[in-house]
């Protein structure tokens, strides 16, 4: 594919704010196809969650209080600059405080509900996109649209590109990532968007007669992608939900894989560890887990196998998590589980490490990515209880530490791993079929790490050279692209 110049929209980028998988995604494949040779830019809000000292954001002259005007807000706006850490990708920053001076990106903390401005504030943010565009002189090739809050914005390109003849030669991309949430509103929120019925057909951005962003964003897209693990929903002749019934309405939706960011998860180059390290250097990995565990005063023994669980939704994950340790109560393993939430504050799943004298437990709420990082370098292996959200990008992201991947088999990304066999010790991840074969294979992994460490270690070694980054998975990126390309007149 020739070099292009890539506008990445999002309201969730990682690590700047820790959302779900739209900042994973939004925080990593700009990086890699900036890397490939295509000039990428990317643009979010600039949340009050940010800090700007540890992310190094600056403000730009040229783009100083850029005059923006929709049917609901006036006023002058700032949009300051970084980079994507581990790169050279620039990212701009949409300062409007009245917005985005927030304790959450979508919700009331106190009342778990939507803002009920959450139309006006991203209608805002898009119509700052493109002014920004307008005001650095920038046309890209691609806009390339995240989830349901940017879904208003590919409207907005059209309307520009009938209007004023910007943007004629530029084609919009839409990926939908997180499918929980349309972005309904009120009919009337329409209005609010600027966008004309003489120019677009509004009725494309209606959904049973209420606003739906997300219907918006397939509406008026080039090409609409949504993750592999949902490659289902593809061609969605009986809709059961919501979105289904939205995606139902897309001409061609693209499945795509995901790649990890280890640009971002290595710990070659990581400043959150005690020491870095690389297979050439990988006894610096266990003076990590020596420091960590000193500090932390774990109670654990290095030398005992630390089976890490990493839980990002313990509310809907606490049932499954203590079935799991129940089914591998027989195993002696030391376990380190971090979660979003105080694992010993939920009943039953304290009740269920208090009874098993064969486990030594160790909790941590997970306040932030300094302790994903140690927790990586710590613990031999690690299993994620399965969820749509998250598992997939951690089990990519954990391997580069080193940590064997403890993988149920019906994960969407099973098949990206090369399974240890029982007898030849090959692979790089333990897929299991159910509880009682993940029991097997733990048994089978503390039985190598107390008979045979060297064995272990030339496992762990091996996990560390596997590459699941965006290197591997950009092809079919590109070929959304090229595709969406040939439509152009």
């Amino acid at each position: 594919m020739r070099k292009t110049k890539i506008f990445f929209v999002s309201t969730e980028v990682y690590p700047f704010v820790k959302g779900g998988r739209a900042g994973e995604f939004a925080g990593s494949l700009p990086t890699y196809l900036q890397m490939a040779g295509h000039e990428v830019r990317v643009m979010m809000p600039k949340y009050s969650l940010i800090n700007e000292r540890k992310h190094i954001i600056r403000d730009i002259i040229r783009l100083r209080e850029i005059p923006i005007a929709t049917p609901f807000e006036e006023g002058k706006v700032s949009v300051k600059s970084g980079f994507l850490p581990e790169s050279k990708t620039q990212i701009y920053f949409l300062d409007y405080e009245k917005f985005f001076k927030r304790t959450d990106l979508f919700r009331d903390r106190r009342t778990g509900q939507f803002y009920k401005d959450n139309d006006e504030r991203f209608m805002f943010f898009c119509r700052t996109a493109i002014e920004t565009l307008k005001t650095l002189g920038w046309q890209p090739d691609i806009i390339h649209c995240c989830d349901w809050a940017t879904g208003i914005l590919p409207a907005m390109v059209r309307q520009e590109q009938l209007q004023h003849h910007l943007f004629k030669k530029t084609i919009v991309v839409y990926s939908l990532n997180n499918l929980e949430d349309t972005g309904v509103f009120d009919k009337s929120s329409l209005a609010k968007s600027g966008i004309e019925g003489e120019t677009l057909d509004l009725e494309k951005c209606l959904f049973k007669n209420k606003l739906s962003f997300m219907k918006c964003g397939i509406s008026f897209s080039d090409a609409v992608t949504i993750p592999s693990l949902h490659k289902e929903l593809k061609s969605v002749s009986k809709p059961r939900s919501d979105v289904e019934a939205i995606l139902a309405t897309a001409k061609h939706v693209t499945d795509i894989p995901y790649g990890a960011d280890h640009n971002v998860w290595n710990p070659a180059n990581n400043n959150s560890l005690h020491k870095a390290y690389t297979p050439d250097k990988y006894d610096r990995r266990r003076v990590n887990k020596e420091k960590f565990l000193e500090a932390r005063r774990t109670g654990f023994d290095p030398q005992r196998l630390i089976l890490g669980i990493v839980a990002e939704r313990l509310e809907v994950q606490k049932k499954v998590i203590v079935s799991f340790l129940k089914a591998i109560r027989d195993v002696p393993l030391q376990v380190f589980i971090i979660a979003d939430e105080p694992p010993t504050a939920d009943a039953a799943l304290k009740q269920v490490m208090a009874r098993n004298a064969n486990h030594t437990y160790f909790t941590l709420q997970d306040p932030d990515d300094q302790i994903r990082h140690n927790f990586f370098a710590v613990c031999d292996l690690f299993w994620v209880p399965p969820t749509e959200s998250f598992s997939d990008i951690t089990f990519m992201n954990g391997i580069h530490y080193g940590t064997i991947p403890l993988i149920p088999k019906s994960s969407p990304v099973a098949g990206h791993f090369e399974p240890i066999k029982d007898k030849s010790y090959a692979g790089n991840a333990m897929i299991y079929s159910d509880e009682k074969d993940a029991a097997h294979k733990l048994e089978i992994a503390a039985t190598i790490s107390k008979e045979d460490p060297a064995r272990w270690e030339s496992l762990a070694k091996h996990a560390m050279k596997t590459d699941l980054s965006w290197n591997q998975f950009l092809a079919p990126v590109l070929r959304v692209y090229e595709k969406a390309f040939s439509k152009l007149k």
